[in-house]
């Protein structure tokens, strides 16, 4: 569980509950309950996070403007054009 303090002082507290992994949508959605304070109410909602091959991202990024200066594996290698683990992109504002 992960805990922060809200600017009035309320303490919100996190916790994963269910993680479901769509490879075909290429999405992974958690559950989070959501305490809030000492208020009983817990609010579930769920995170979405959502990959994109790198030509994909590539042109997503290209699009919305910031050129794609670096692209790197985990360890910070050179990633190859055909990798799918999981990637780094350096952007650099143009």
């Amino acid at each position: 569980m992960r805990t922060a303090a809200e600017p009035d002082g309320a303490e919100l507290r996190v916790s994963v509950v269910a993680e479901q992994h769509d490879e075909a949508a290429r999405a992974q959605t958690t559950l989070l309950p959501f305490h809030h304070g000492s208020d009983s109410t817990i609010e579930e909602r769920p995170w979405i996070l959502h990959w994109y091959p790198r030509d994909q991202f590539e042109q997503l990024a290209t699009t919305a403007g910031p050129a794609v200066t670096a692209v790197t594996d985990p360890d910070g290698k050179p990633a190859p054009v055909d990798a799918t683990d999981p990637l780094h992109f350096r952007l650099q504002a143009t």
